[in-house]
C-alpha cells in the first residue's frame, strides 16, 4: 500500500483499530504484538492494520489529554495535585535509537538501556489520570573527549528533563486542568522550574537537595550570606521561611525525619512557595506524590508498557501513548469495580485461564474420541 493510501485511512477505522489495541494491552499477559492483537479477535482485523496504525498516527501528549479529558472533568475538584515524575523503563535487549538509549536510573545507581518517560498526572482523592507525557529523546549528536583525551561521538537530548516538565505544566494550564499544588521530587526543584512555577502563579511542594544554599533573611540574601539547608538546624517538622540562592522571593522549607524506633533511617527536605503551610501539612500533601510510583508499576505490569517489540522511534512512542491510555482505562474500571489495577488484572487472568482450560478439555475429549474410533 502506498504512503498516500495509508494516510487516507478513514479516521473511524483508525479509531477502531487503536481502541482494540488498547484493550489488548490490558488483557494480554506476554509480548504485545500486532499479530497477537489480531489473533485475539480471530483476525477480524488483520495484523497489518495494527502495524499501520502504530506507524502513521501520533498518540502523543495531546492525544492522551483528549482521551482523558472527559473523565478528568467528571472527577476534578479544587484540591487536586499535578504530579511530575519520570521513570526509566528498562529495554535491555532492544536496539539503540533516539527513544531507547542509555539513561541514568537513580533506582539502579547506574546508566541503563531503556526509555525515559516523563508524565504529568493529576490526582483527585483516590483517582489519578495522566494528562500529558514526554519521552526524553537523545536526538542530537555531540563530540567529547574520553579519559584518554580522544574525541568520541555521543548522543544527547535537545531538551532537558526540566524543560520538558515545564512544557507539560504549561500545557496543563492551557488545558485548564484544575490543581492546587504541583508536586515533584528534588530533580524538579531547579532554579528555572521554581521561577517558572511562581511566574505561572502555581503553588508547589517539591523535594529539594539538602546542599541547596539559603539565606535566613532578605538582608542576608542581599549580602550573599547563604547556608546549606542541612546546616540550618531545622528540627523535624519545622517550617522556616528562607531565601534560596538565585530565587528573588521567599519560600518555606521543612525537614521530615524517618525513624525506626529512636534511630534515624532517612530524611527529606521540602520547599514550597505557599508561605501559609506548616511543615507537617506540607509533607502530608507531598505524600500524595507517591501515587505516581504506583502508576509507573501499573504501566509496566498491567498496561504492557515495556512488552512491545516495536523497533522504530515512531512506533515505540505511539505504543507508549496507547499504554498510558490502557492505564487510564484501568483507572476507569477501578472506579466502577471498586478494585485496584492488580485485582482487575488478576480477574482477567483467571478468566483467561478458565477459558484455556475449557478449550484444553474439549481438545482432550476430541482426541480420546479419535483414539477410540
Amino acid at each position: 500500500m502506498s504512503n498516500s493510501k495509508i494516510n487516507m485511512m478513514p479516521f473511524m477505522k483508525l479509531s477502531k483499530v487503536n481502541d482494540i489495541y488498547v484493550d489488548y494491552l490490558i488483557t494480554q499477559h506476554g509480548q504485545s504484538t500486532a499479530t497477537g492483537c489480531a489473533e485475539l479477535i480471530d483476525n477480524d482485523v488483520k495484523h497489518d492494520s495494527f502495524t499501520r496504525m502504530l506507524s502513521i498516527e501520533d498518540y502523543d501528549s495531546k492525544f492522551v489529554w483528549e482521551s482523558n479529558k472527559r473523565q478528568v472533568r467528571k472527577v476534578e475538584d479544587d484540591d487536586g495535585v499535578l504530579i511530575l515524575d519520570n521513570s526509566v523503563c528498562h529495554k535491555a535487549y532492544s536496539s539503540l535509537n533516539e527513544v531507547i538509549c542509555y539513561h541514568y536510573d537513580h533506582a539502579e545507581g547506574r546508566a541503563v538501556r531503556g526509555i525515559n518517560l516523563l508524565t504529568a498526572m493529576v490526582k483527585y482523592s483516590d483517582v489519578a489520570f495522566p494528562v500529558g507525557y514526554e519521552v526524553v529523546k537523545k536526538d542530537q549528536i555531540g563530540i567529547k573527549q574520553d579519559k584518554k583525551g580522544q574525541e568520541k561521538m555521543y548522543s544527547y537530548s535537545r531538551y532537558t528533563l526540566n524543560e520538558l516538565a515545564r512544557g507539560l505544566v504549561e500545557q496543563s494550564l492551557k488545558n485548564q486542568v484544575k490543581f492546587k499544588y504541583i508536586l515533584g521530587d528534588r530533580w524538579f526543584a531547579s532554579k528555572e522550574n521554581i521561577l517558572f512555577f511562581e511566574k505561572q502563579r502555581c503553588k508547589f511542594i517539591l523535594g529539594i537537595a539538602d546542599n541547596r544554599l539559603a539565606a535566613v533573611s532578605l538582608k542576608d540574601a542581599r549580602a550573599g550570606t547563604y547556608t546549606r539547608l542541612d546546616k540550618l538546624g531545622l528540627n523535624a517538622g519545622e517550617a522556616r521561611k528562607v531565601y534560596l540562592k538565585d530565587i528573588p522571593f521567599p519560600v518555606v522549607v521543612t525537614r521530615k525525619v524517618f525513624k525506626d524506633g529512636d534511630a534515624m533511617q532517612g530524611e527529606i527536605y521540602l520547599v514550597t512557595n505557599d508561605l501559609t503551610l506548616s511543615g507537617d501539612y506540607a509533607y502530608n500533601i507531598y505524600q500524595r506524590r507517591w501515587n505516581i510510583e504506583t502508576y509507573h508499576r501499573s504501566l509496566k505490569q498491567n498496561a504492557s508498557l515495556t512488552k512491545s517489540p516495536t523497533s522504530t522511534p515512531k512506533t515505540q512512542t505511539n505504543h507508549i501513548g496507547l499504554s498510558l491510555l490502557a492505564y487510564s482505562r484501568l483507572e476507569h474500571l477501578k472506579i466502577a469495580q471498586n478494585n485496584n489495577h492488580y485485582a482487575i488484572k488478576r480477574k482477567l487472568l483467571i478468566a483467561a485461564n478458565q477459558a484455556s482450560y475449557k478449550a484444553y478439555l474439549e481438545m482432550k475429549l476430541e482426541n480420546e474420541k479419535l483414539k477410540s474410533a
